[in-house]
């Protein structure tokens, strides 16, 4: 089978949604990215950071002969590789790792360092990258998820109000995520302060799942925000917080919980969280998918080698 590369533009934003989408579908569940993560780092992430064309650069696209994804690489910190099969062929593989390495060969004169979280069940992925000279480590990142077979209890203190998205304005909402996240007074704030808003823009945002706990002062004390696929009943968390100084009152549970039932009442059968931690625990979230860390520090491999000199990175 022929797979064709080609670099990502901005146009292909929904076309790799839909293709994570239709991926977790075909797999009957997430491979490393779901839809959150993806808007996520367009929308806010990069977009803060006035990164948004690097981060381009570094994503990677491979289409089967009549246009379909079949395969993507994006960067977030490490490269992530997003494909439609369990075990994609060693042949696209190799490809993506080639990508990924001259990305970061290219802004260091050919020297690499960098990760590739693989999914425990992408043997063949592994495979490939101890064939390349990877070593597996003992880190692992998770991709974490709760059945929403139940109503949720909402228990608020007094004082205390939950609000949609369409109920709170940008700037309370962008301060509430520096209060949780404990940067104030920083250049990042400010910059959070300008693009918070950008998020509202994401394609699989809505301002019913985006909910906020506020005081008699009308300040954000604690947050949620879930993204719908709709396709797959899902939704999934990002970004959530709690203001330091309103922890510990039981506000995160609560706003949470608010968000499952209203996934409920759309039909959502599941919620997933990126990254696990005790709280999650204890909302009785289990991790669904580890992704174990696969590093590389070294020269580049010397297939990619031919393909810098040549100016071409594609599937034969």
């Amino acid at each position: 089978m022929k797979f064709n590369f080609r670099p990502y533009r901005s146009e292909d934003l929904l076309k790799v949604r839909d293709f994570l989408i239709h991926s977790y579908s075909k797999l009957k569940g997430p491979n490393t990215w779901l839809i959150d993560r993806w808007e996520f780092v367009i929308y806010f992430q990069e977009t803060q950071g006035g990164t948004l064309d690097q981060w381009e650069r570094n994503v990677g696209l491979w289409e089967y002969d009549d246009g379909e994804l079949a395969a993507v690489v994006c960067m977030d910190d490490g490269f992530y590789f997003q494909c439609a099969e369990k075990n994609p062929p060693e042949s696209l593989l190799d490809d993506m790792f080639s990508f990924a390495e001259q990305r970061v060969g290219d802004e260091n004169e050919g020297f690499v360092q960098l990760y590739v979280p693989i999914p425990e069940f992408m043997s063949s992925a592994a495979a490939v990258a101890n064939k390349r000279g990877y070593s597996l480590t003992k880190k692992r990142e998770s991709v974490n998820s709760l059945q929403l077979d139940k109503e949720f209890p909402v228990a608020l203190p007094s004082g205390f109000r939950i609000c949609s998205g369409d109920e709170i304005d940008v700037t309370s909402k962008a301060l509430g995520h520096i209060m949780a996240f404990d940067y104030a007074d920083t250049p990042e704030a400010e910059l959070t302060l300008q693009h918070y808003g950008n998020i509202r823009k994401a394609p699989s945002y809505n301002s019913h799942l985006d909910l906020s706990i506020v005081n008699e002062a009308g300040e954000v004390v604690s947050f949620c925000n879930i993204f719908w696929d709709s396709v797959n009943g899902i939704g999934i968390l990002e970004p959530v917080g709690t203001s330091i100084r309103y922890r510990s009152l039981g506000l995160g549970r609560a706003v949470l919980h608010e968000g499952f039932n209203r996934l409920r009442e759309l039909g959502a059968i599941k919620v997933y969280v990126g990254s696990m931690q005790p709280f999650y625990e204890k909302l009785g979230f289990n991790t669904e998918v580890w992704l174990q860390v696969w590093e590389y520090s070294g020269h580049i491999y010397e297939a990619v080698r031919d393909d810098l000199n040549t100016g071409n990175v594609s599937s034969k």
